[in-house]
């Protein structure tokens, strides 16, 4: 008599799983820039014109609101930075915003007002400033990005003196 060994159901394929994978953070499937949002940016001026030539490092904090219209995207900003420099204080801005939609980014340019304060003669003025700047969808509630604004400041608080003042600023906000 011989015996054997019965399988039953006969001879099946191991099964080998996937290795797990660390999660990602991953934009919103549905991008839209409308919406409120508030955070912080860091920055260095450059100031050159009638007074001296200086230059300094800025920081403070912002609010805004955008909205979404496909395309394209308008809204407005508000701003206020303390500045370490020999002759601006702090600065302060009001400013549209209108850009074009490209998912997770948004590339922009602004027109608006700017506040600066001085410590030449306790000077300060309202001045035009123009800028563009680029914006980044993290995830629903951040967003990071840059911005380059340029103040023209003709005949600066009615002293007879001019100064050209750009700034370039890195930004980091939470949307609502």
């Amino acid at each position: 008599m011989t015996a054997g060994t019965a399988y039953a159901g006969g001879y099946t394929t191991p099964t080998v799983e996937a290795p797990a994978m660390a999660p990602v953070a991953v934009a919103p499937a549905n991008l839209d820039w409308t919406g409120f949002y508030a955070g912080a940016q860091l920055g260095y001026g450059n100031t050159e014109g009638d007074f001296s030539d200086d230059r300094g490092g800025y920081g403070g904090v912002h609010a805004g609101y955008l909205h979404d219209m496909g395309t394209y995207v308008l809204g407005g900003e508000v701003d206020y930075s303390a500045v370490d420099s020999d002759q601006v204080k702090s600065m302060a801005h009001i400013k549209g915003i209108a850009g074009i939609d490209r998912g997770q980014w948004l590339y922009y340019g602004t027109l608006g007002a700017g506040y600066i304060d001085s410590d030449i003669n306790d000077a300060s003025d309202t001045v035009l400033t123009v800028g563009a700047g680029v914006d980044y969808m993290l995830d629903d509630k951040w967003m990071v990005g840059g911005e380059v604004l340029y103040h023209d400041t003709d005949d600066f608080d009615n002293t007879g003196r001019d100064f050209d003042m750009t700034t370039v600023g890195v930004k980091a906000s939470m949307r609502f």
